[in-house]
């Protein structure tokens, strides 16, 4: 905030304008209901430097306040030309206090022309009244409706009852009065309706004693035994008959305005206010803020706050708890049952029942998830899930050994290395693969050998495309397949087994494969010549340098002793690579050489790459 340039010790009359604009935004944006702004006059600098900071009070009551009031001669503070200014140098100090209930702030102002305080009422319009006197405690209720510290006025009602004998009501605020009769006397005749007199709230009354907080199942901790205690041995031996009186028609009226305010949505029927966010909800009872108001010397704002809060905070826990129930389980079904959450394994039908509006500790949703994996899913197999949450399975993929240097991350993917190459694990749900990580180990509660587990299960699921060739070279018959990722046949013998099986070819029941590219592969028998392998390498990766395929070096062989065949093999072809033709001006085309010998291109297809010459 600024205000115009001023001489030292005079106040600029806009400023109290600026003032009254300063502390409904403190107010209103920065909720500081007890809050202080302080003006400070720099000599050096001839500028005006005004301070807004919150106030903290470890108990709040009407000397505390004040004390906090005639502390502003320990302000200080640093001008923005480095000269640090002190109490002498404020030109105003404000200190507030708001009524959120009744929307008025108490001021508290010293200027520099006046030790004296001087103390207004202001509405949340800023329309400011001067306060004649407010030390008493019956002005302030009747200057803004409401005492200034509940738990004060008790002790001054309960000390004038033990030095008077006689009978003290006082007002807190509307709807809500205490009272206290010296139990020595005869008052038999007398109601608690006659006393408080005009402030009797009819048929809405609940008037609590304080002496039956013994009989309550849960005592508060910070009840009036623990702000009082020089009054608990007289109000237990009946030697003060304390009670409250709250009009519980006004309750309803202030919880509807908090709910309202605040948008949240609620439901009341009879006593209970429910708090709804579909599909949760938390209630609490008219009847606990009015007890809690009582026993704990708050006032009836404060006591429904705390309610409020604790239910908005139940529902908004226990919706978050089921968001990452959702995410860590997302195979699992959720339904609620009364207050209960339960979460359903549908492959097994087990169940179990949690109550999702319970305090979790810390980590406590991650041990939770943990707890259920384990009790719902015993005696149950291993189904790998995708990100997405749908079912998926589990993919094994060759990459060679420099992979492990080039891959971002790699420490937290999960792999096995060989000699020569890394089998990388992924899951697939037919729209997405992603590579199995550490942490979805963990997540899933299993090891590596469980992925290889669900990795047999599925081979007869898992789709295999390449180009096929075979031929013979010499005596010895060599299949080759191609695609981008051909060597993935080497992951598994069924699959080596079901290519050959795709090609009809039969090696016997122990071949060797070798990759020397990983789109890549050829498969022979152990005793094939070595000079024929060479030829078949060199005319596989003739073909393989025609086609729409990468070219990455692998050289990696492994021998497969082979039995049943799985994979759904399909056998295609490969696109051929476009190759870049030269383009010239017409009338500059090189001339065409046509020989008269007819020759055709050869078809697309399986082609038969052996050396032997085709006989007539």
């Amino acid at each position: 905030m600024t205000v115009p340039e001023q001489g030292e010790g005079s106040l600029n009359p806009k400023y109290v304008e600026k003032l009254v604009e300063a502390r409904l935004y403190a107010i209103s944006d920065k909720k500081h209901n007890d809050g202080a702004i302080i003006t400070f006059f720099c000599p050096r600098c001839s500028h005006n430097n005004t301070v807004m900071k919150p106030l903290f009070f470890h108990t709040l009551s009407l000397d505390s306040f004040l004390h906090t009031v005639s502390g502003y001669r320990f302000e200080t503070h640093n001008c923005v030309c480095g000269n640090k200014l002190t109490y002498k140098n404020i030109i105003i100090a404000q200190y507030s206090h708001f009524f959120p209930d009744v929307g008025l702030d108490l001021e508290a102002e010293v200027t520099a022309d006046s030790e004296f305080v001087t103390f207004y009422r202001m509405d949340l319009k800023g329309v400011r009244e001067e306060l004649s006197n407010i030390m008493d405690f019956r002005y302030m209720y009747d200057a803004f409706g409401h005492v200034f510290s509940v738990r004060e006025t008790w002790k001054r009602m309960l000390s004038t009852v033990k030095e008077t004998r006689s009978i003290q009501a006082y007002n807190i605020e509307r709807g809500y009065v205490i009272v206290a009769v010296p139990g020595d006397i005869p008052h038999a005749d007398v109601s608690t309706r006659e006393i408080v007199g005009p402030s009797w709230p009819g048929s809405s009354a609940v008037v609590i004693k304080l002496s039956e907080i013994d009989g309550e199942r849960e005592a508060p901790k910070d009840s009036f035994k623990e702000w009082m205690p020089e009054f608990v041995d007289d109000i237990k031996k009946n030697r003060i008959d304390a009670s409250v009186v709250i009009d519980s028609q006004v309750v309803k009226k202030l919880v509807e305005g908090t709910l309202k305010r605040e948008d949240i949505g609620y439901t009341i029927k009879e006593d209970t206010c429910r708090i709804e966010k579909k599909p949760f909800s938390a209630y609490f009872s008219f009847k606990d803020i009015i007890r809690s108001a009582a026993f704990r010397g708050k006032t009836l704002q404060e006591a429904i706050d705390e309610k409020v809060d604790i239910a908005v905070n139940k529902v908004y826990s226990a919706e978050s708890l089921l968001k990452l129930l959702r995410r860590d389980l997302p195979t699992y079904e959720f339904a609620l049952d009364g207050d209960m959450l339960e979460i359903i394994n549908p492959r097994t039908g087990e169940s179990q029942k949690i109550d999702p509006y319970s305090p979790m500790p810390k980590g406590g949703t991650r041990d939770l998830t943990a707890e259920l994996k384990d009790v719902l899913s015993k005696n149950e197999k291993f189904h790998p899930v995708c990100k997405c949450g749908r079912p998926a399975f589990i993919l094994k993929s060759i990459e060679p050994a420099s992979w492990i240097k080039s891959t971002p991350g790699v420490l937290d993917l999960v792999y096995e290395e060989r000699e020569g190459i890394v089998i990388l694990y992924s899951t697939a749900c037919g729209q997405h693969v992603n590579p199995v990580r550490k942490t979805d180990l963990a997540e899933w509660l299993v090891e590596r050998k469980d992925l290889d587990d669900a990795f047999e299960e599925e081979l007869d699921s898992l789709r295999i495309n390449v180009e096929a060739h075979a031929g013979k070279f010499g005596k010895d018959v060599i299949v080759g397949a191609l695609s981008n990722n051909a060597c993935d046949i080497m992951v598994h013998p069924a699959f080596v087994k079901g290519l050959l099986d795709a090609v009809n070819v039969n090696l016997g029941d122990r071949v060797i494969v070798y990759a020397p590219l990983k789109e890549l592969i050829l498969v022979y028998r152990e005793d094939a010549d070595i000079n024929n392998l060479n030829t078949a390498v060199v005319q596989l990766q003739e073909i393989s340098a025609t086609k729409e395929l990468r070219q990455t070096v692998l050289d990696y062989a492994a021998y497969f002793d082979l039995a049943e065949g799985h994979g759904i093999f399909n056998i295609i072809d490969l696109p051929e690579k476009h190759r870049e033709v030269e383009e010239y001006p017409i009338e500059e085309l090189p001339p065409q050489e046509i020989d008269g010998s007819s020759d055709v291109p050869p078809e697309q297809g399986h082609y038969d790459i052996s050396d032997e010459k085709p006989t007539s």
